[in-house]
């Protein structure tokens, strides 16, 4: 009996180099970096334009040139203090965006001082030794002189940039 040989191995088709599998590999891994940089891109500019918008509100727009300053008469009233007799001599100045605001500020003197004669006498030592005591005064007055000319509280357009204390002396 003639012993058939086992017939040579069939060169057994390794698995392919996976040259269609790296390829799609490689095109989903750039399909999925170019969604995460898009996606990344897109949060940046997102938060961007949030914090600016934010900014924008909460910065005032200041118009362009030097400000000028309306020097205000020294105010001395007697504060809202119980069994007390203490008074505040304090000094007002203005800033404004122009000349224009200036004579409005100017126009309401009578006005403006007759106010602030009546927040000053409503005011207790203690709410004017603070450093948040006196920033609040200081809204305070520019509100009142926003209201006065015409303006709203809260419009920063009417040209009243802030208020300064040139003498601030509590006896």
């Amino acid at each position: 009996m003639a012993r058939v040989a086992p017939a040579p191995a069939a060169a057994v088709p390794e698995a392919a180099p996976a040259k269609g599998s790296k390829k799609k590999l490689i095109l989903i891994l750039a399909i999925v970096l170019a969604v995460l940089g898009a996606g990344g891109a897109a949060a940046f500019f997102m938060l961007a334009g949030q914090s600016g918008d934010g900014a924008a509100e909460e910065k005032v727009e200041e118009p362009l040139g030097p400000p000028t300053f309306v020097v205000m008469d020294q105010f001395v009233v007697n504060l809202a203090e119980p069994d007390s007799t203490r008074y505040l001599q304090i000094g007002v100045t203005y800033e404004v965006s122009g000349a224009t605001q200036a004579d409005e500020i100017k126009n309401f003197t009578p006005v403006i001082r007759s106010r602030i004669l009546l927040v000053l006498s409503g005011k207790n030592v203690g709410d004017l030794t603070s450093i948040e005591g006196k920033q609040r005064l200081m809204d305070e007055l520019v509100d009142l002189a926003r209201v006065t000319i015409k303006g709203d509280p809260k419009d920063p357009t009417r040209g009243i940039r802030d208020v300064h204390f040139s003498s601030f002396v509590i006896q």
